[in-house]
């Protein structure tokens, strides 16, 4: 069994317990849910430009919050979590700790993780998430010359200041909390240099992971106990290291345990390439621990309508057998929360953290793979973005799924959508996959996610259906036909 790495981020909690966030009972429970689960090992991330913890090297989250602020402002959870964990310090309990501790009860190896350079809301440069070493150096900004997106914001680790101020968070974690391991999540948000210098960042980066190891054998000496380090970077190990983020170089220098392939946000990836990681990290103890994020979209918004589709068990399924097919040493699960109820309720998820992993389990069930594409890749580089496609008459047009390995006594299908077409007569479009003829089924009552228009189905060809790539060719026999989905389900 592959077992889930489960993060926990700096909000949730606290956000969805106000209050109730310092009762024993409350912190006891929380961690005991996951008793008896496929949970393995528990990343608890404690900050994002503020600490949700009380911090001398950064700023704890309700500092400097004006009296009232909230009257006017809409956020999510916002004024539950400043205010929870203002009365967690007050009363003299640290979560973390206590956490750590329960963790350790229940088997679960206790983790936790820093975003390395978070920018949530950063449209508002004075929301009180914001911490006032940002506040106070917007000349620190990645992107001078440009403020397009979110990204532009982050702070630029070329600077000594911006490394200089995060390690000294860094070490605040060490100094503070006893856990296995600390996970460095450069994927929030995934940009650290101004444009072009990526090459530069690079160095700077492997010497900052290169203190990170130093600093762990530090404390591995106080502690009595290895410490462990992984790192969140982008989904393939050449976007990684054209980014900056050289985790292969960080396995081969010894620098970090575990590595964590992660898309950003706008979907999850269900085309990781676990074989790659696996074979360029060849001869270290390096582990890789594919990601799923819980955002599942064909194409970014705001071109796609369905701006809030999430990950099910089935879809999960299908991208998990792949990753283990693969070589994946575990499963990651990002933004994958309690009570969540925009996404699932709490029921099915206790059926996720006690499935996905588990690799005869989700063999058992619906396996679904959608094509989705990469939300992080280097400045200058295009999107891989397949869709919407607009077919070309009588034209071939491939699309590649990884499914994992072949099974047998399953009913495969290709799933395709199009825009504006609530019918579709046989042999307007003919599917092909790896060279075999598919056999028209007809619409497809789908499950969620799904696209805004119709389903359609063509059965698979038991003798075309093999383990790894699904080579997927769509023919058109007429104009106009915009193609919005490509999945395949196994039934």
């Amino acid at each position: 069994m592959a077992g889930i790495w489960l993060n926990e981020d700096n909000s949730h909690y606290f956000g969805t317990r106000g209050l109730k966030a310092s009762d024993p009972e409350e912190i006891r429970k929380f961690i005991l849910q996951y008793k008896g689960t496929n949970v393995t090992r528990m990343i608890l991330n404690g900050n994002s430009q503020k600490t949700s913890f009380p911090s001398k090297a950064g700023d704890v989250i309700y500092k400097d919050v004006e009296p009232g602020y909230f009257d006017n402002s809409p956020g999510i959870h916002l004024p539950s979590w400043f205010y929870a964990v203002k009365d967690l310090a007050e009363k003299g309990i640290d979560l973390y700790t206590e956490w750590i501790n329960l963790l350790r009860e229940i088997n679960i190896s206790p983790w936790m993780s820093m975003r390395m350079n978070d920018v949530h809301n950063a449209q508002d440069e004075d929301h009180p998430m914001h911490s006032n070493f940002y506040k106070d150096n917007l000349n620190y900004r990645r992107a001078m010359h440009r403020d397009e997106k979110w990204e532009d914001r982050q702070l630029n680790y070329l600077i000594k200041d911006v490394k200089d101020y995060h390690f000294a968070i860094l070490e605040e974690y060490f100094e503070k909390y006893d856990f296995d391991g600390i996970e460095l999540d450069w994927m929030r948000f995934g940009n650290h240099f101004p444009v072009g210098y990526e090459d530069c960042g690079r160095e700077v980066l492997n010497e900052f992971m290169k203190n990170t190891r130093e600093l762990a054998n530090k404390y591995q000496k106080i502690r009595g106990h290895k410490i462990d380090i992984a790192a969140r970077v982008p989904v393939k190990p050449d976007t990684a290291f054209d980014m900056g983020m050289d985790g292969v170089g960080w396995a081969l220098a010894g620098y970090v345990n575990c590595l964590i392939p992660s898309p950003f946000w706008h979907t999850s990836q269900a085309d990781i390439p676990v074989e790659r990681w696996k074979r360029q990290v060849h001869g270290t103890d390096c582990l890789i621990a594919p990601c799923l994020e819980i955002c599942l979209r064909q194409y970014a918004f705001p071109k796609c309508k369905n701006k809030f589709q999430f990950n099910t068990l089935e879809t999960m399924r299908g991208a998990s057998i792949s990753f283990i097919d693969r070589g994946a040493d575990a499963i990651y699960l990002f933004n994958y929360m309690d009570g969540q109820k925009f996404a699932y309720d709490n029921s099915y998820y206790h059926d996720i953290i006690s499935e996905i992993g588990n690799y005869k389990l989700m063999q058992e069930g619906i396996r679904r793979t959608i094509l989705t594409f990469n939300d992080r890749r280097p400045e200058g580089t295009v999107s891989d973005e397949r869709l919407p496609c607009t077919l070309s008459k009588d034209a071939f047009t491939g699309f590649r799924l990884h499914t994992g390995n072949r099974q047998e006594n399953t009913d495969s299908f290709v799933l395709l959508s199009f825009k504006g077409k609530e019918k579709l007569e046989n042999g307007v479009i003919n599917v092909f996959v790896n060279g075999e003829k598919c056999s028209f089924k007809n619409r497809d009552n789908s499950m969620r996610p799904k696209p805004v228009d119709a389903l359609f189905a063509w059965g698979i060809p038991a003798k075309a259906y093999k383990d790894g790539y699904q080579v997927i060719e769509v023919v058109a026999s007429e104009d106009n036909c915009i193609l919005d989905w490509v999945e395949i389900v196994c039934r």
